[in-house]
């Protein structure tokens, strides 16, 4: 009878998960979901300069002047150069066609983004003010992050871990088997959640003008998945 329900044990496990090697013996293949929430702490956004000239080079030195002014102004934000990314320059002609096939041109457009890593969350309004008034013509891609982030990951996986264990010991045991080694581990995805359920909203008020925004803070989640294969004692 025992030997029968290692053998189920054997035939259940394989199928689900495809490409995960197995060992010859009798075996249980397992999952683990591990998650761990948390406020935001930092906030990432792209700061966007445009410029449209004649020529190139006055569209690319308005764009750059922008771009400068932006750069100088983020020291007040105690933002780390680690923290910035403004290398990024696109210059092109624009060009029309008329129905006969004449060659238009409506001059130069140059373009610059700027991302940002603000670690002062509720400086948040102030430094769009601040990029707005710089002369960017907008701002994007704005992400509630935690400076946390790795330490955080690294809880969730031992929560996978844990929980693929557990479920590993109770599978063998309902069936009275016994659980042996383990014989692979394998890290399946990672990845971040942004919740904005009813009872994990947090308003921040930031600073600015008067007239200063309110924001509302995600509840960030770090969610890691692992999967095992444990052989079975015989």
């Amino acid at each position: 009878m025992r030997q029968v329900l290692l053998a189920l044990l054997f035939v259940l496990a394989g199928p689900a998960f495809a490409g995960t090697p197995l060992p010859d013996a009798p075996h249980i293949v397992v999952s683990g979901e591990g998650k761990v929430t948390t406020k935001p702490d930092s906030a990432r956004l792209s700061f966007a300069f445009e410029s449209r000239a004649a020529q190139p080079l006055p569209a690319k030195k308005a764009v750059d002047q922008g771009v400068n002014r932006l750069l100088e102004a983020l020291s007040r934000f105690g933002i780390a150069d680690e923290d910035i990314e403004a290398g990024s320059l696109q210059a092109s002609e624009d060009v029309d066609y008329t129905d006969s096939g004449r060659r238009v041109s409506n001059g130069y457009e140059a373009s610059r983004k700027v991302t940002v890593l603000l670690k002062q969350i509720d400086r948040l309004n102030d430094l769009i003010d601040t990029g707005l008034a710089s002369g960017a013509t907008g701002f994007s891609n704005l992400e509630f992050e935690s400076t946390r982030a790795t330490e955080l990951r690294a809880e969730a996986k031992r929560k996978a871990i844990q929980q693929a264990r557990g479920q590993a010991n109770d599978t063998a045991g309902a069936f009275g088997a016994a659980l042996g080694p383990i014989y692979s581990i394998d890290s399946v995805t990672s990845q971040v959640e942004f919740r904005y359920g009813r009872q994990t909203l947090d308003s921040v008020t930031v600073t600015g003008s008067a007239a200063a925004g309110r924001y509302i803070q995600p509840t960030v989640e770090y969610v890691e998945n692992v999967r095992a294969v444990f052989e079975l004692k015989r």
